[in-house]
């Protein structure tokens, strides 16, 4: 197995369509949008899920804000890496539940590595990062924390996944199957050794490994399971970041390791 490294979820993404890469880590949302456009991507094992309880993203704005609620945000600008990705669909359900109207919201894109400038020169209102470069943010003083914003989705849902094209899964199913369990052991073991990680992820972030040391880190889901999907699916739909709805056991592959019913 050779791992590549690419610059984005969605750039991993159209290196599977293209057949040059088998398997593709990526937020779960792009793959519910190729879903809905016939693109036949499959979710063989979990990557990633947001936890209320261990956030690892928040919606920031800048420290001296008068921004308090939902309600502070109307005619406000908000902002995130791609105008229809998940950050956008958290931010504008957050401004719905908190007394505020998301169809005053502008929303602009700007890359992630710019978010905490934008905040400090005013040409944005408020943005979601995530950590290490949420912690970053707040260690700079030119931040605080608003909301966790993703709450407004579900308090407990799967964000990211591996996914390979049922193509390729079903010509390769005893290889995607074995390695479907592999990914659950080694989430297993990680998600109880966060500490033993911490350099790895300090070598593939360029952030510190003290900052990452006391970064709040999630454990990640060690199975994949539809009800922990569909709350993200749901709300997407709901703010036209997809066409429409759909059950999310659609996207989850059968060599997908789920727990015992």
């Amino acid at each position: 197995m050779e791992a590549t490294t690419v610059s984005s979820g969605n750039a991993a993404l159209a290196a599977l369509a293209g057949g040059s890469v088998d398997v593709a880590f990526t937020s779960l949302l792009p793959v519910a949008q190729g879903h809905l456009r016939g693109v036949p991507f499959r979710i063989v094992a979990p990557a990633g899920w947001y936890i209320s309880d261990q956030p690892q993203l928040m919606m920031l704005v800048k420290k001296n804000s008068s921004i308090r609620n939902g309600r502070d945000l109307n005619g406000k600008t908000i902002a995130s890496a791609s105008l229809r990705d998940l950050n956008v669909a958290g931010m504008l359900a957050w401004i719905d539940q908190n007394g505020g109207d998301s169809h005053s919201v502008r929303i602009v894109e700007i890359p992630n590595s710019a978010l905490l400038a934008a905040l400090d020169e005013g040409r944005i209102d408020a943005a979601i990062l995530i950590t290490p470069f949420l912690d970053q943010a707040l260690a700079s003083g030119k931040t605080r924390v608003l909301a966790k914003a993703y709450d407004a989705i579900a308090k407990r849902f799967e964000t990211a996944g591996l996914v390979a094209s049922a193509d390729y899964i079903a010509k390769n199913q005893d290889a995607m199957t074995r390695f479907a369990r592999a990914m659950h052991e080694s989430i297993v073991y990680t998600n109880a050794h966060m500490p033993q990680t911490v350099d790895l992820v300090a070598s593939y972030s360029g952030v510190e490994a003290a900052i990452i040391a006391k970064s709040v880190r999630a454990t990640d889901p060690e199975y994949l399971e539809a009800k922990n999907i569909q709350p993200l699916i749901n709300v997407a739909a709901k703010y036209g970041i997809l066409e429409k709805s759909f059950d999310a056991n659609e996207i989850i592959s059968e060599v997908a390791v789920r727990p015992a019913p």
